[in-house]
């Protein structure tokens, strides 16, 4: 499935480590999702990053270089996210 049958908005979302509640998120365009490929290394089936990653802190230098999201809040964990759009 192409992603132009569908509209998505993906994201970089930051979860509490106290109580795993979404604390923040952070836009991703539909031209990052390929520079993404090459950091987060999604399902091969998965050529939209659909299905949620977690973005581990060794490659945040590269994902903020991709966003321009700034440093990562040590209080959180991040996972790349999407969701259908209306």
């Amino acid at each position: 499935m192409s992603s132009e049958e569908f509209r998505v908005v993906w994201s970089l979302q930051g979860f509490s480590k106290a109580d795993e509640f979404l604390r923040t998120e952070f836009p991703i365009s539909r031209e990052q999702i390929p520079q993404l490929r090459e950091v987060i290394k999604p399902d091969a089936d998965d050529p939209w990053m659909l299905l949620g990653y977690d973005v581990p802190v060794e490659v945040w230098p590269a994902v903020d270089a991709i966003l321009q999201c700034g440093p990562p809040d040590p209080g959180l964990d991040y996972q790349t996210g999407s969701y259908a759009s209306e």
